[in-house]
C-alpha cells in the first residue's frame, strides 16, 4: 500500500501527465482542397502548422472518402459539406460516420432566423443515424446588418439558434484588425457571445483572420496573438483561421485580392505559415491553462474602454499594486480550472509594449507564458514585466 509521500508524488505526476496531455482544438476554415490537393503530404503540412481539424466543401461523396484517408494518414480530422448530406442523408453519414478521421458535419455558414426550420431538419436527421459527431454551424458577427438577421438584435439572434438547434458548440466569425486597427464593436461582440453561452451552457469557439482580403491585412504575430489571446480569455474552448488555404478558385476570391493565407493556392506555406504556427505553438503550451476553464470575468484598463465591455476600477484583491503604463490598453480576465485560478493580463496594442508594475499581497505565483511551466513569485519584491504586443501575462493560485 503506498504512504503518503507515495500518494502524493503519484498525484503530483499524474497532474502534470493530465495537464500536458491537454489541448485546444484549432480548426481551419477552407482547409485543403478536395481532388488532387487532398493528400498525406499536405494535411501533414497543416498539422505541423498546429491544426488539426479543418473543414472543406466536397463535390462528391467520393472525394470525402479519400480526403478522410489521408487525412486519417497524417493524424488530422475533417469537418465536411457535401450535397449528399442534404439529399441523401441517411446513407451518405451511414457512409462515412465511421472513419476515424471525421470531426463533423457542416450545415451552414452565417444562417440568418429564417434558415433556422429547416437547419433544425437537418439536424435532426443527421444526429439520427450519428450522434457521435459534431454538427457544426457558423454565426454572423455583430456587425452584421439587422436586415440580414431578420430584424433581431445581435443578441437574440444568438439566443434563438442556441434555444432551437442542438449543435455541439457555439461557433462566429469576427475579424476584428482592419487596415492595422481594431474594430469598436469586437470587444462587445466577445462580451455578447461570452454572456450567451455562460447562459445556456455551451462552449464557444472563435476565429481570427489569416488572410488578405478586403481591409484586413497581412496577418502579424501581434494581430494573431492578439485575436486568439482575447478570444481564449473571454473562454473559447476552440480556435479558428480564416482561411487555410489561399483562394483563388472563385472570380470574387480573385478580385477581392485574397493573398497570404496560411498556404498558397497550391498548398505551399506562405509567410503567414511561421506567424501561425509560433502561436499555435505557444497556445499548446499554455493549453493547461485554458482548455476547459471558464472565464469568469472580464475587464478592460486603460484609456480606451470599448463599448459594451467592463472597466477594471479596482485593483484584484491578490495584489498591494497593479499599474500600465500610460497610453496603454489592457485586458484582464479572471479564470478558474479544475483547483487553478488564473489572472491573465493582455497587451491589447498590436505595436507596443506593456509595462506591467505590481506587489504582491496574497501569494501567486507566475506562468511562463512561452513555455507553460510556473514561477514562484515573492510578496516582498516590486515587479515590472514587459508584454509584448498581443501577448498575455498569466497569474495563478490554488482555489
Amino acid at each position: 500500500m503506498l504512504n503518503k509521500f507515495g500518494i502524493l508524488v503519484f498525484l503530483c505526476v499524474y497532474a502534470v501527465l493530465f495537464s500536458q496531455n491537454k489541448r485546444i482544438p484549432i480548426f481551419a476554415f477552407h482547409g485543403i482542397p478536395p481532388g488532387e490537393y487532398s493528400t498525406k503530404e499536405n494535411f501533414l503540412t497543416m498539422k505541423n502548422a498546429g491544426i488539426d481539424i479543418c473543414y472543406t466543401l466536397f463535390n462528391t461523396n467520393e472525394e470525402v472518402l479519400h480526403a478522410l484517408d489521408a487525412a486519417q494518414e497524417a493524424g488530422t480530422k475533417l469537418v465536411i459539406r457535401v450535397q449528399s448530406l442534404f439529399s441523401d442523408t441517411e446513407n451518405s453519414v451511414n457512409l462515412f460516420k465511421n472513419h476515424p478521421a471525421l470531426y463533423g458535419y457542416c450545415i451552414a455558414d452565417e444562417p440568418s432566423p429564417s434558415q433556422f426550420d429547416e437547419l433544425i431538419e437537418i439536424v435532426k436527421k443527421i444526429k439520427r443515424f450519428d450522434s457521435e459527431h459534431v454538427i457544426y454551424i457558423n454565426l454572423f458577427p455583430n456587425y452584421v446588418s439587422r436586415e440580414v438577421i431578420n430584424g433581431y438584435n445581435y443578441q437574440d439572434y444568438l439566443n434563438a439558434f442556441l434555444q432551437r438547434i442542438p449543435v455541439d458548440f457555439l461557433s462566429f466569425d469576427h475579424y476584428p484588425i482592419i487596415n492595422n486597427n481594431v474594430r469598436g464593436d469586437w470587444y462587445s461582440n466577445l462580451e455578447t457571445v461570452r454572456n450567451v453561452s455562460l447562459k445556456h451552457k455551451i462552449n464557444f469557439w472563435a476565429f481570427a483572420c489569416s488572410t488578405i482580403h478586403y481591409s484586413y491585412l497581412q496577418p502579424t504575430v501581434a494581430g494573431i496573438k492578439l485575436q486568439q489571446f482575447s478570444n481564449l480569455l473571454y473562454g473559447a474552448q476552440g480556435l479558428q483561421y480564416f482561411a487555410y488555404w489561399t483562394l483563388t478558385y472563385e472570380y470574387n476570391w480573385v478580385k477581392e485580392k485574397y493573398g497570404y493565407s496560411i498556404v498558397d493556392g497550391r498548398g505551399n506555406p506562405t509567410p503567414t505559415y511561421n506567424v501561425i504556427k509560433t502561436v499555435n505553438q505557444q497556445i499548446q503550451r499554455l493549453a493547461w491553462v485554458f482548455s476547459g476553464a471558464k472565464s469568469n470575468s472580464v475587464f478592460h484598463m486603460g484609456d480606451d474602454i470599448p463599448k459594451g465591455t467592463i472597466e477594471l476600477k479596482a485593483i484584484p484583491k491578490q495584489f498591494l499594486s497593479f499599474t500600465i503604463n500610460n497610453n496603454s490598453n489592457a485586458l484582464v480576465s479572471f479564470m478558474s480550472n479544475h483547483d487553478k485560478k488564473f489572472i491573465i493580463i493582455q497587451n491589447k496594442s498590436l505595436g507596443e509594449n506593456l509595462t506591467l508594475s505590481y506587489k504582491l499581497k496574497l501569494p501567486l505565483n507566475k506562468v511562463n507564458n512561452n513555455t507553460g511551466k510556473i514561477l514562484s513569485l515573492v510578496r516582498s519584491k516590486k515587479y515590472t514585466n514587459v508584454i509584448l504586443p498581443g501577448d498575455i501575462l498569466i497569474f495563478t493560485y490554488d482555489k
